[in-house]
């Protein structure tokens, strides 16, 4: 992988971030024959959240044309969920059913930085611990980097995640769903030949999931809302360990640990959707930039990776034909579409699960009412 953009600053494409949904756009557009830069602002050299990958993530990594890529990570079978809702008794839903065999738990670091490294051997130019700082639109979008490069790009991709900072920096507005976090660590040494599985928990304030990793790792997370979590402080080991000891079937699980947790981090897991009503200029977002949803729903990944094949086949029609305003019209009528069904889903979801008269089930409930 490159650590700088090339010394050409023309490009058809300039992708900002590179989780799964800028990487797979950017490797479908280059691979397509444009020319494509991706910024992404990390090096990949801190931890990930988003372990556990739905059966469905399969054929969308074979389309890509980076399963081989994927298997060589080691990626841990999970073959289905276990979840304690209402009762005490854990219900059970097999990956079997699903006919792909089975799901995964995955290092999401490297499983991103996997999807970078193909770009890049697609012909993307890819720049690690930089972003954009500046964005202006004459035609051609003039954009500044960190680093202090200065590209210009004919189409201009947001892929920055749940805090869309390139369509917020050009006038979306962001429509938040919820306040969700999720605070999260990991316990290593902890046997998992016979925990390869996602268990959810639910408890007064939010619910928890434990899963395991490569490498005899425990990952575990309370999603919960962000003034729960302040009030608590549930950021702090402490709290956050107490918390956990509250539980019944997740302290069981990392019992076994011969250490204590990492401590713990916050992540923003707040579902939102990015609207740009009149905005015809030539840029989108894509993956958690354009729709974040609950991870409940258990679609991240793929949902990004599929949103990722729409991007990319918008952007070529920009490229190809940019005086015709409908492929960006279509591209947002679809995402609202997906919207749309994503908050039914989840009300589905909490409809089924409100064990708790507590503010963070209530508020639910309102919601699935709603």
């Amino acid at each position: 992988m490159l650590d700088v953009v090339d010394m050409v600053t023309a490009y058809d494409v300039v992708v900002a971030g590179g989780g799964p949904a800028g990487a797979a756009t950017a490797l479908r557009l280059a691979g397509s024959g444009f020319s494509v830069a991706l910024l992404e602002r990390s090096r990949f050299d801190r931890p990930r959240v988003g372990e556990t990958l739905a059966p469905s993530i399969q054929p969308l990594l074979q389309g890509l044309g980076v399963w081989e890529r994927f298997v060589a990570l080691g990626p841990l079978p999970s073959w289905g969920t276990r979840s304690i809702w209402s009762s005490t008794a854990p219900a059970a839903h097999s990956h079997l059913e699903t006919g792909y065999g089975s799901g995964w738990h995955v290092d999401r670091r490297l499983f991103d930085r996997m999807l970078c490294d193909a770009a890049a051997a697609a012909g993307t130019s890819v720049s690690l611990g930089t972003s954009l700082i500046d964005c202006r639109y004459d035609g051609r979008w003039q954009l500044t980097c960190s680093n202090g490069h200065r590209l210009t790009a004919r189409v201009l991709i947001d892929a920055t995640g749940r805090s869309a900072t390139i369509g917020r920096s050009l006038g979306a507005r962001r429509i938040a769903f919820d306040r969700l976090v999720g605070i999260t660590a990991q316990w290593s040494g902890v046997d998992v030949s016979a925990e390869q599985y996602l268990l959810i928990e639910s408890v007064p304030d939010g619910w928890w999931y434990t899963a395991p990793l490569p490498g005899h790792v425990m990952v575990g997370m309370l999603m919960t809302d962000a003034d729960i979590c302040r009030h608590h402080n549930l950021a702090a080991s402490a709290p956050w360990r107490n918390h956990l000891e509250s539980t019944t079937a997740t302290a069981l699980r990392v019992d076994s640990a011969t250490c204590l947790p990492t401590t713990p981090r916050v992540y923003s897991a707040a579902s939102h959707r990015l609207v740009r009503p009149g905005d015809i200029r030539p840029w989108l977002a894509v993956g958690d930039a354009a729709l974040a949803v609950d991870p409940i729903s258990g679609s991240g990944v793929p949902r990004a990776l599929r949103t990722a094949e729409a991007a990319a086949t918008t952007a070529a029609r920009l490229l190809t034909h940019p005086a015709d305003a409908i492929p960006l019209t279509t591209y947002e009528s679809t995402r609202n579409t997906e919207c749309t069904t994503y908050l039914s889903t989840r009300a589905d979801y909490y409809a089924i699960a409100l064990p708790h008269p507590t503010p963070f089930w209530t508020r639910r409930q309102l919601t699935a009412a709603s």
